[in-house]
């Protein structure tokens, strides 16, 4: 099942429909500021399989709408940065990637992994996450991490983000089922297109996207 947000186009949800992609809407979280409440990355994290840690204040949603998905109720998010921004944490092999504002039952959950410390909050939505190595246009991101882990560094893109200048493609992007590298607009306008076509088809992974413009509504999550 996917996450979305509940602001994603029509062009994107019509496309997930024919392609046969399960997806439910998000909520707004009532603590954000409403520009990106509806955000599933500021609300939640996926921690496994089968376990999301979720913001209280919207954890009930969730629950009926994934009933067979193990959610623990977390802490709530607060308006202003870097407290808006306590999911937004990136899960990848044996480290976990943020600042030092995670979410206490997230630090918990992967207290066996190693704590990979980057100055940006927005990790998640700066970070294109595949199976074996990641993609950013962060800087400072992309230098913390380029002698520990297989990084990829991208052009910065003029990418929409509602009520913003400026958006992330992170943003614009989820893995569906380990499989699909799936972004909710057309990727072929960006000036990197190459090399992150280059990269999904290096780790053999289906590549999708709808023929309409990137919209940074949130990392769109598998669970």
């Amino acid at each position: 099942m996917l996450i979305i947000s509940h602001k994603s186009r029509k062009e994107f949800t019509d496309y997930l429909d024919f392609k046969k992609i399960p997806y439910i809407k998000t909520i707004d979280n009532p603590n954000l500021d409403e520009r990106i409440a509806d955000h599933p990355d500021l609300s939640l994290c996926k921690v496994d399989e089968n376990t999301i840690i979720i913001d209280a204040s919207v954890s009930s949603y969730y629950k009926d709408k994934l009933p067979h998905i193990r959610i623990i109720k977390g802490e709530k998010v607060s308006y202003k940065y870097p407290n808006d921004s306590i999911y937004n944490v990136v899960s990848f092999k044996e480290f976990y990637i943020h600042n030092n504002f995670t979410e206490k039952n997230i630090r918990k959950y992967f207290k066996n992994k190693d704590h990979l410390f980057v100055k940006q909050g927005y990790t998640r939505c700066s970070t294109i996450v595949l199976n074996d190595s990641l993609l950013t246009s962060d800087l400072g991101i992309y230098k913390r991490l380029k002698d520990k882990l297989k990084i990829y560094l991208l052009n910065e893109e003029e990418i929409e983000l509602d009520g913003f200048s400026k958006g992330f493609l992170g943003g614009c992007f989820g893995l569906v089922d380990e499989k699909i590298a799936l972004f909710n607009g057309n990727i072929e306008r960006l000036s990197s297109y190459d090399i992150i076509k280059s990269i999904i088809v290096k780790e053999k992974l289906d590549l999708l996207y709808p023929d309409s413009n990137l919209l940074d509504t949130g990392s769109l999550i598998w669970i």
